[in-house]
């Protein structure tokens, strides 16, 4: 048996490992989800995620062995993080490397191994992602892939366990400083982004492989843990904003019901994941339209019925909605939340839309960012809005939101209208071929962005530099170009300036992990016509690249 020799530079890599704040801390789904994908996928009894410290190798995730550790001196990753690419052993027993070593010969009996280095970007190697059998064998090209991309993922989900630790450690020290926070959350924002776009994307890549449904809901519940990260972002910097007066009401005229459908779809989808029931009542027609800020509306609903459907574990949360008309076109917009969960005691009620308040009833395991009640109240302040909460311990709770609105009837029907946004969410209608620029100096967000743009006729050529970016801009044209806003050599920004007097411009994507309202407004400002905040939206871009369609098809 063979001793790995440490790398060169583990002195740099143990301050990493230790950096990371997950050496001896429990289980976690996300981690254990992707052991299990990979077990799937490569047909194989044990999978690990491995990290390597000074004397062992711990194991974050243990799909299949009932160990949490084992000496470093006998670990096969031990070896495997000593180079960069995948670490085979088809047959352990005939490898003088390990051939008498006691987890060959002995529990678990590791035969076969294949490990993925766990790199950061500046190459440090954590540990691995690997399988393990009992018995002699090799993986496909496919299984090897699939491991490389999960590899991938569990970097990202390190990486952004510790930003999404920093961020809730940080956030009661901002709420004391409003100009500090704001700067502290525009880089957290941008920070946890661009790993959440590659997660995100990844994600949707390894959904379109030809796999076996569970193994889809085992993505899918990756994909939900990076999508409550983006919630945890978001919600902080509507707070920011709402806390600031720097949100401005933007009222609209809107039909409810198209509010209602995508809402009422992803909470029967949730609630029957919980086996419960969700009941929607809309008393509207659909010929009424409302003047209110929509976005604001929405936000309201959702986060009221997040925190119902989060804390009832039996019987229902229903939604009731209806108008309370008056001699005019104002009217009173009623909103009616009701669940069957745990309750809400007197003393709790009172401070229930404080900030930070995570609430959380007895005999509750579930906590979250405390935002979403303290969103709802500000939004409703600006609205000159209203709430009520009624609540008997053991039986459940009512949140009643009054919302005054203007309102007018309209017979077009809300089948035509449905029917315009069914063809503005297909794929964009171009009939000829494009030239497409992407740059971006990652490659997982150039590969994203790629996968959305396959099914079009598109012709796309990539760069990862901004001077490179120029220079391509400049000899060859192109109909749209894709921007990555902080790339090394030259600022995206800078790029789209020098652009604006040029004849034949192509149309500019800003693709950037910069979502402040006041970053968004600049980097406009500056010659894009479009704004991309990362992690991608498939329909936000198809509803970019079909209005663009249908002036340059």
């Amino acid at each position: 048996m063979q001793i790995a020799p440490f790398p060169k530079n583990e002195a740099a890599r143990l301050s990493a490992l230790k950096g990371l704040e997950i050496l001896d801390t429990p289980e976690e789904e996300m981690f254990d989800e992707i052991t299990k994908l990979a077990s799937m996928i490569c047909n194989a009894p044990i999978s690990l995620v491995s990290l390597i410290d000074e004397t062992r190798q711990w194991f974050k995730s243990h799909h299949g062995l009932k160990a949490r550790e084992t000496p470093r001196s006998l670990a096969f990753c031990s070896h495997a993080i000593l180079g960069d690419e995948m670490f085979v052993v088809p047959n352990a027993k005939n490898d003088n490397r390990f051939k008498n070593n006691p987890l060959v010969n002995g529990d678990p009996h590791v035969i076969f191994y294949a490990g993925i280095p766990l790199a950061l970007d500046d190459q440090i190697k954590l540990g691995t992602l690997c399988v393990i059998d009992n018995k002699p064998r090799e993986l496909n090209e496919e299984q090897l892939q699939m491991l490389r991309l999960l590899g991938k993922q569990t970097v990202r989900l390190l990486q952004m366990r510790k930003d999404r630790d920093k961020l809730e450690i940080e956030k009661k020290s901002a709420e004391r400083a409003t100009a500090a926070k704001r700067d502290f959350i525009a880089a957290i924002s941008h920070d946890i982004r661009n790993p959440l776009n590659s997660l995100l994307g990844m994600s949707e890549m390894i959904k379109d492989q030809p796999i076996p449904e569970l193994v889809h809901t085992y993505v899918d519940h990756i994909q939900n843990a990076g999508e409550v990260i983006l919630n945890l972002v978001n919600d902080t910097i509507e707070l920011s904003r709402l806390e600031e007066n720097a949100s401005v009401l933007n009222n609209e005229w809107f039909h409810l019901s198209q509010c209602l459908a995508v809402y009422h779809n992803f909470f029967r989808q949730e609630t029957k994941r919980k086996k419960i029931e969700f009941h929607l009542k809309n008393e509207i027609s659909e010929s009424v339209f409302l003047l209110t800020d929509r976005r604001k509306l929405e936000k309201i609903i959702w986060n009221l019925t997040t925190n119902a459907v989060k804390f009832t574990h039996h019987g229902s949360v229903s939604c009731h909605v209806y108008l309370e008309t008056k001699a005019d076109e104002n009217a009173n917009l009623i909103i009616q939340i009701k669940d069957t969960g745990p309750g809400i005691s007197p003393e709790i009620k009172d401070r229930l839309f404080e900030k930070y308040n995570e609430f959380v009833p007895e005999g509750c395991e579930i906590s979250g960012s405390g935002l979403g009640l303290s969103i709802v109240k500000l939004s409703l302040d600006e609205l000159n809005g209203e709430i009520q909460v009624t609540s008997q311990l053991g039986e459940g709770s009512l949140f009643q939101v009054k919302i005054p609105v203007v309102w007018k009837r309209e017979e077009s029907t809300l089948a035509d209208t449905n029917e315009g946004s069914k063809k503005e969410t297909g794929v964009p209608p171009f009939t000829n071929r494009k030239k497409i620029l992407i740059a971006d100096d990652n490659e997982l967000n150039r590969k994203v962005l790629k996968n959305y743009l396959r099914a079009l006729p598109f012709d796309i050529i990539e760069t990862s530099n901004g001077i490179e970016t120029e220079r391509i801009l400049g000899s060859e044209p192109f109909d749209i170009a894709f921007l990555d806003i902080e790339m090394p050599g030259k600022h995206g920004t800078e790029i789209a300036k020098s652009l604006v007097k040029e004849n034949g411009k192509p149309i500019l994507f800003a693709c950037t992990g910069l979502c402040m309202p006041e970053e968004k407004e600049q980097i406009l400002q500056s010659g894009f016509e479009y704004f991309m905040p990362k992690p991608y939206l498939k329909e936000e871009l198809y509803s970019h690249l079909t209005e663009i369609a249908k002036k340059h098809p």
